[in-house]
Protein backbone atom coordinates (compact mmCIF):
# COMPACT_ATOMS: atom_id res chain seq x y z
CA UNK A 1 0.00 0.00 0.00
CA UNK A 2 2.60 2.10 0.50
CA UNK A 3 4.42 1.88 -2.52
CA UNK A 4 1.27 2.31 -4.10
CA UNK A 5 1.02 5.38 -2.57
CA UNK A 6 4.32 6.39 -3.28
CA UNK A 7 4.27 5.55 -7.28
CA UNK A 8 1.27 8.16 -7.69
CA UNK A 9 3.78 10.45 -7.34
CA UNK A 10 5.25 10.06 -10.27
CA UNK A 11 4.72 9.72 -14.25
CA UNK A 12 4.27 6.40 -15.50
CA UNK A 13 7.44 6.28 -17.58
CA UNK A 14 8.80 6.81 -14.02
CA UNK A 15 7.24 4.47 -11.86
CA UNK A 16 9.62 1.57 -12.49
CA UNK A 17 12.79 3.15 -11.26
CA UNK A 18 10.85 4.88 -8.43
CA UNK A 19 9.42 1.83 -7.37
CA UNK A 20 13.50 0.55 -7.26
CA UNK A 21 13.64 3.64 -5.13
CA UNK A 22 11.25 3.08 -2.61
CA UNK A 23 12.49 -0.81 -2.06
CA UNK A 24 16.12 0.78 -1.80
CA UNK A 25 15.26 3.52 0.65
CA UNK A 26 12.46 2.47 2.87
CA UNK A 27 10.37 5.20 3.93
CA UNK A 28 9.62 5.83 7.87
CA UNK A 29 6.04 5.60 9.06
CA UNK A 30 4.10 5.41 12.55
CA UNK A 31 7.40 7.53 14.09
CA UNK A 32 9.65 4.16 14.32
CA UNK A 33 11.76 5.20 11.58
CA UNK A 34 11.18 2.37 8.75
CA UNK A 35 12.56 -0.46 11.79
CA UNK A 36 8.85 -2.34 11.47
CA UNK A 37 8.90 -2.44 7.47
CA UNK A 38 12.56 -3.15 7.08
CA UNK A 39 11.61 -6.23 9.26
CA UNK A 40 9.25 -7.23 6.74
CA UNK A 41 11.53 -6.63 4.08
CA UNK A 42 14.28 -8.57 5.13
CA UNK A 43 12.04 -11.44 4.34
CA UNK A 44 12.12 -12.80 0.93
CA UNK A 45 8.50 -14.34 0.72
CA UNK A 46 6.99 -10.97 2.16
CA UNK A 47 9.12 -9.12 -0.98
CA UNK A 48 7.99 -11.63 -3.37
CA UNK A 49 4.38 -11.38 -1.85
CA UNK A 50 4.60 -7.62 -2.35
CA UNK A 51 6.03 -7.77 -5.69
CA UNK A 52 3.51 -9.81 -7.42
CA UNK A 53 0.72 -7.40 -5.70
CA UNK A 54 2.52 -4.77 -7.54
CA UNK A 55 2.71 -6.40 -11.08
CA UNK A 56 -1.10 -6.78 -11.38
CA UNK A 57 -1.51 -3.39 -9.90
CA UNK A 58 0.09 -2.09 -12.89
CA UNK A 59 -0.32 -5.09 -15.35
CA UNK A 60 -4.18 -4.89 -14.79
CA UNK A 61 -4.84 -0.83 -13.62
CA UNK A 62 -7.45 -0.09 -15.98
CA UNK A 63 -9.31 -3.09 -15.37
CA UNK A 64 -8.59 -2.95 -11.48
CA UNK A 65 -9.69 1.41 -11.42
CA UNK A 66 -12.53 0.32 -13.35
CA UNK A 67 -14.05 -2.00 -11.23
CA UNK A 68 -13.58 0.43 -8.26
CA UNK A 69 -15.12 2.86 -9.88
CA UNK A 70 -17.88 0.69 -10.96
CA UNK A 71 -18.33 -0.67 -7.68
CA UNK A 72 -18.10 2.38 -5.34
CA UNK A 73 -20.73 3.95 -7.64
CA UNK A 74 -20.64 7.64 -5.57
CA UNK A 75 -17.38 7.96 -5.38
CA UNK A 76 -14.77 8.60 -8.29
CA UNK A 77 -11.18 7.13 -8.04
CA UNK A 78 -10.15 10.90 -8.04
CA UNK A 79 -11.95 11.83 -4.91
CA UNK A 80 -11.19 9.03 -2.66
CA UNK A 81 -8.43 9.44 0.06
CA UNK A 82 -5.16 7.96 -1.33
CA UNK A 83 -5.11 5.40 1.00
CA UNK A 84 -8.27 3.91 0.93
CA UNK A 85 -7.96 3.87 -3.31
CA UNK A 86 -4.87 2.36 -3.12
CA UNK A 87 -5.83 -0.43 -0.56
CA UNK A 88 -8.86 -0.83 -3.13
CA UNK A 89 -6.19 -1.43 -5.39
CA UNK A 90 -4.75 -4.35 -3.60
CA UNK A 91 -7.78 -5.46 -3.23
CA UNK A 92 -8.26 -5.67 -6.69
CA UNK A 93 -5.04 -6.98 -7.96
CA UNK A 94 -5.12 -9.64 -4.75
CA UNK A 95 -8.53 -10.46 -6.38
CA UNK A 96 -7.47 -11.20 -9.74
CA UNK A 97 -4.22 -12.29 -9.55
CA UNK A 98 -3.76 -14.61 -6.49
CA UNK A 99 -6.63 -16.87 -6.04
CA UNK A 100 -5.55 -18.46 -3.89
CA UNK A 101 -5.93 -16.41 -1.20
CA UNK A 102 -9.70 -16.31 0.44
CA UNK A 103 -11.68 -13.05 -0.21
CA UNK A 104 -12.23 -12.86 3.38
CA UNK A 105 -8.81 -12.45 4.02
CA UNK A 106 -8.04 -9.95 1.46
CA UNK A 107 -11.14 -8.00 2.43
CA UNK A 108 -9.49 -7.94 6.15
CA UNK A 109 -6.69 -7.24 5.71
CA UNK A 110 -7.73 -4.10 3.40
CA UNK A 111 -9.88 -2.94 6.43
CA UNK A 112 -6.84 -3.46 8.72
CA UNK A 113 -4.86 -0.71 6.85
CA UNK A 114 -7.53 1.24 5.93
CA UNK A 115 -7.82 1.88 9.78
CA UNK A 116 -4.13 1.79 10.21
CA UNK A 117 -3.52 4.30 7.65
CA UNK A 118 -5.98 6.13 6.80
CA UNK A 119 -8.80 8.57 7.87
CA UNK A 120 -11.39 7.55 10.47
CA UNK A 121 -13.81 7.24 7.54
CA UNK A 122 -11.44 4.85 6.07
CA UNK A 123 -11.94 1.42 7.26
CA UNK A 124 -15.61 1.30 7.13
CA UNK A 125 -15.73 2.79 3.28
CA UNK A 126 -13.41 0.37 2.46
CA UNK A 127 -14.88 -2.48 3.92
CA UNK A 128 -18.01 -2.12 1.70
CA UNK A 129 -16.77 -1.61 -1.20
CA UNK A 130 -13.70 -4.18 -0.80
CA UNK A 131 -16.57 -6.46 0.00
CA UNK A 132 -18.35 -6.05 -3.18
CA UNK A 133 -14.87 -5.85 -5.52
CA UNK A 134 -13.62 -8.86 -4.73
CA UNK A 135 -16.62 -10.80 -5.55
CA UNK A 136 -17.14 -8.73 -8.47
CA UNK A 137 -13.48 -9.17 -9.78
CA UNK A 138 -13.71 -13.20 -8.86
CA UNK A 139 -17.07 -13.34 -10.37
CA UNK A 140 -18.57 -14.64 -6.94
CA UNK A 141 -21.25 -12.25 -5.50
CA UNK A 142 -22.04 -14.74 -1.98
CA UNK A 143 -20.17 -14.22 1.31
CA UNK A 144 -17.43 -17.03 1.79
CA UNK A 145 -17.18 -18.65 5.09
Amino acid sequence: MLALCHLESYRPEERARALELFWAHVPAEAGDGGQELRGWLADPKVVEFARRLLTVSSERAAEIDGAIEATSRSWRLARMDRVDRNVLRLVGAESLGLSETPRTVIVSEAVRLAARYGSERSAPFVNGVAQALAGKLRGDSREES
